[in-house]
């Protein structure tokens, strides 16, 4: 997930809920999420370009270290001075009101923010190495939280 100041993907979506207070966490959120900020792609295009002999090559990048949801949702709400609620939602019950979403999403022909496939996207484990694109030389201009912190600063204004 690439995410930082001005794209409106699937981590802005989390970062918004958030900071409006409609967020309730679905699972126990220990789930890892591979994330890139889009300052350390870009810096990494740059440092390809300007150090890499010709040849093709293929890297994954994503920063480290991965955040858990419940890291990310932890950063983000202190972050933005916001308080989370406690409960969790268990994964069974999120997914039974996914499928009800999807009976009602095909019933008015309307696409809705929640669903089955969104339920499981959020608590899916998606984890990528990157240690080739690491090992290359590169060190990302700025951590995990710094992207974070800029990309609330940009959105949320804080």
């Amino acid at each position: 997930m690439i995410f930082g100041e001005g794209n409106r993907g699937n981590v802005f979506n989390l970062l918004n809920q958030i900071a409006s207070g409609k967020f309730m966490l679905i699972g126990k959120g220990n789930n890892e999420k591979s994330m890139s900020y889009i300052g350390n792609i870009v810096a990494f295009l740059a440092f390809l370009i300007n150090t890499m002999s010709p040849g093709v090559r293929v890297y994954n990048y994503v920063d480290k270290p991965d955040f858990s949801t419940k890291d990310l949702v932890h950063h983000t709400s202190t972050i933005l001075g916001k308080s989370i609620p406690t409960l969790r939602i268990p994964y069974w019950l999120g997914m039974l009101g996914g499928y009800g979403f999807d009976v009602l999403a095909f019933i008015t022909r309307k696409k809705l923010p929640i669903s089955s496939v969104r339920v499981k996207k959020f608590c899916a484990i998606t984890k990528y190495d990157s240690s080739k694109a690491m090992e290359s030389g590169f060190q990302p201009p700025y951590t995990m939280q710094e992207g974070l912190r800029r990309t609330l600063a940009s959105e949320f204004g804080k």
